[in-house]
């Protein structure tokens, strides 16, 4: 196959992760359309997409000890599956299933399912694919231009070139804030990481999520509570999943690490946008010494300015990134949590966005490189939340807790739009996680082997988004 260019030192860290850690970092959107799509119908217009789009025809071959995007044959039989819900089947429960059934490494790169419902009148839609292929940006474009091919598009377009030079571009580091960062103290020493539950072998191991979605009104109560305090959508949920972790652990400071994305740090962005994953993680400790939330969320703040600030872009040879991946792989902790947001979605689907009824991303996290990872997304003004953790590596009540204390800090700050925010509890360690009743996980598809626990000397590991 002819080569395109070299993956960057995030993408051959996804396309290693993938390979060594089973599907880890592997991505499912799900998309539901107002539509019952025939097999016939939808398989043409999958065809016209993969034909429009380079994201689509790329393949990873690995040449002298690089891995290297390539151009790939159109669409295998293998990647479109089609069919009705099954029987008993909720849409997160699909979504599960296709998150933890894992692309083989040096194949395909994504896969499109859909899941036919005649008696809704919807359609299903499941885009999985490689995480080394597309970040939230392009994944919104990508299925802008499905939506265009079945709603309504230009016809039998001329297939778009690849870009070569993705590999060479030019970084622009990032200017801080108008108001200049604070020096942040040092940290007593290096954060305690968060142990496995159970350390499973990679080929047991998978992915499950706690949905955590919020109402319009609800959305729209969060969003004024964070405008009459200064803060961000992105400060306010991290903190809040910062606080609802450390009460239902017990710790007082963890790891936190926020997916940014790197589209505007290139001077060539017109390159950006058909084939690669081009983001970063800030990585920061961030204390919670019983403050109130907004002093948490300024803490917050801060240390993501500065670690973002602090980010340039590596060029390891790619057998350093492997050898890094591989020791992730035998670990026996995660070292933090993570909060990944790709934004409003409406936009990003283009004039065809009022047929998608449904829609949430999450990132299969074997748990390898996170404890636990919040999804948010805005769709019809309402934010969608999925807490991911991998299994059975996380204790689930860890999750479980998490989730419910996050909502419970959620309806807070719905209530409490106006006038001073309630303390946290204190403790953090004497907290009781109640039942979570309204909460479920959504599991591992089935078909995983019987965890056994492990003792391999901890590792510490990297971590990528």
């Amino acid at each position: 196959m002819e080569l395109i260019r070299k993956l960057s030192d995030v993408e051959a860290s996804f396309a290693y992760m993938h390979a060594l850690l089973k599907g880890n970092t592997q991505v499912t959107t799900w998309m539901s359309i107002d539509a019952p799509l025939g097999a016939a119908e939808l398989g043409d217009a999958v065809r016209r997409w993969a034909r429009r789009l380079p994201l689509l025809r790329a393949r990873i071959e690995e040449r002298d000890g690089s891995l290297w995007f390539a151009a790939g044959p159109g669409p295998g039989p293998e990647q479109l599956r089609h069919g009705p819900v099954p029987a008993g089947h909720s849409p997160e429960d699909l979504l599960a299933e296709e998150l933890n059934d894992v692309l083989p490494t040096g194949g395909a790169l994504w896969r499109l399912r859909a899941a036919t419902d005649e008696q809704a009148g919807v359609t299903h839609l499941y885009f999985t694919r490689n995480h080394a292929i597309s970040d939230g940006h392009s994944t919104g474009g990508t299925l802008r231009v499905l939506l265009e091919e079945l709603f309504g598009a230009p016809r039998n377009a001329a297939p778009e070139p690849f870009s070569r030079n993705a590999d060479e571009l030019t970084y622009t580091a990032p200017a801080p804030g108008a108001e200049g960062l604070r020096t942040l103290p040092d940290a007593p020493g290096p954060v305690p990481g968060i142990p496995f539950a159970v350390r499973a072998p990679w080929e047991e191991r998978g992915t499950a999520f706690v949905p955590a979605d919020l109402s319009s009104a609800g959305s729209e109560a969060v969003k004024l509570y964070c405008r009459r305090r200064g803060l961000t959508v992105n400060q306010f949920f991290a903190t809040a999943l910062a606080e609802s972790f450390a009460l239902a652990t017990g710790r007082d400071e963890v790891e936190f690490f926020t997916a940014v994305s790197l589209r505007r740090r290139y001077a060539e962005e017109e390159s950006l946008a058909d084939l690669g994953c081009f983001i970063s993680v800030a990585r920061a400790p961030l204390r919670l010494g019983g403050g109130s939330f907004k002093e948490h969320a300024e803490a917050y703040r801060d240390g993501f300015r500065a670690a973002d600030a602090a980010w340039r872009p590596q060029a390891r040879p790619h057998h350093e990134i492997r050898a890094a991946v591989a020791a992730a792989a035998a670990a026996d902790s995660a070292p933090g949590i993570c909060i990944t947001n790709v934004g409003p979605v409406d936009a990003s689907l283009g004039a065809h966005a009022g047929r998608v009824t449904g829609f949430r991303t999450v990132v299969n996290r074997t748990g390898a490189n996170y404890g636990l990872v919040l999804h948010l997304s805005t769709f019809r003004g309402a934010f969608g939340l999925a807490l991911s953790y991998g299994t059975p590596s996380v204790d689930p009540s860890v999750a479980e807790g998490t989730a419910k204390l996050l909502r419970e800090r959620l309806a807070l700050a719905a209530g409490a739009a106006s006038g001073e925010d309630p303390r946290p509890r204190r403790p953090y360690g004497s907290v009781t996680i109640p039942a979570t009743q309204g909460l479920r996980p959504v599991p591992a598809a089935a078909g995983r082997g019987r965890a056994a626990r492990g003792t391999a000397p901890r590792t510490r590991p990297g971590a990528a988004g």
